[in-house]
């Protein structure tokens, strides 16, 4: 029978912003090692699959947090496969501190696809992924379509050597930096950031360029928009914020 998996992480100085928490990037980037180990845990990592010529994508990915722990602090992810369809699986996370009180979930879809024709491949008829599903889901859901943006251009970003990952597209980490630069430190002052969600519509490539959309379609509610001249929109997401 296949159970949740654990993984401990200490939020380290390198970690945290001014505010002496848990920065968003370093989060994420928690979460995604999780579910990096616990694929290679259980034999369909992207190492595994890259010697077939084959290579994890995520889709979709969801956060949204209780609280920030803070420096020092030490977090518990505990991950599982809740489902698998024919093009996409469903990866959900509970975190929690070091007294066992959640604060935060979080919830990614993932699709395989061929390294050299980049085209995705069926999924609902691999053994390996049937074997480890966990059919519970997480009170956030799953990550969801986030509609088209019609806002002002606030930023632009370029792609180069060191935004680049495995597969050698922009990583994952990268799209969360661009968009949370575009508040001011006074933004960050007075808001705390609740819910995080993004979709990944286009790769990112070396040498790409272009413009940071955003919409403020409710109080303290932005949504983003990636926009690149060739490719058009390669890239959505949505940050909820609170105030202090």
């Amino acid at each position: 029978m296949a159970n949740k998996t654990s993984y401990q992480y200490r939020i380290g100085m390198q970690d945290i912003d001014f505010r002496k928490e848990v920065s968003l990037t370093s989060l994420i980037s928690y979460v995604l090692d999780a579910a990096g180990k616990n694929a290679d845990d259980n034999g369909f990592g992207l190492l595994d699959l890259q010697k077939v010529n084959f290579t994890w994508v995520i889709s979709r990915f969801v956060i949204d947090m209780i609280r920030f722990p803070d420096e020092k602090e030490e977090l518990n992810i505990s991950t599982w496969v809740e489902n698998v369809s024919t093009a996409f699986t469903q990866r959900n996370f509970n975190i929690t501190d070091e007294n066992n009180e959640t604060v935060g979930y979080a919830s990614s879809s993932w699709a395989v696809i061929n390294m050299k024709s980049r085209q995705s491949i069926l999924l609902d008829q691999a053994p390996e992924l049937k074997r480890v599903i966990v059919n519970v889901p997480t009170p956030i859901g799953a990550p969801i379509r986030i509609p088209n943006v019609r806002g002002q251009v606030v930023d632009t970003f370029r792609v180069k050597y060191s935004d680049l990952d495995i597969n050698r597209h922009a990583n994952t980490l990268n799209y969360v930096k661009w968009i949370s630069d575009c508040f001011s430190l006074d933004f960050y002052d007075t808001h705390r950031l609740k819910r995080f969600e993004i979709n990944f519509l286009k790769e990112l490539l070396y040498g790409d360029e272009g413009e940071i959309l955003m919409e403020m379609k409710a109080p303290d509610d932005y949504f983003f928009q990636l926009v690149i001249k060739d490719k058009g929109v390669v890239c959505r997401a949505r940050l909820a914020f609170v105030s202090n």
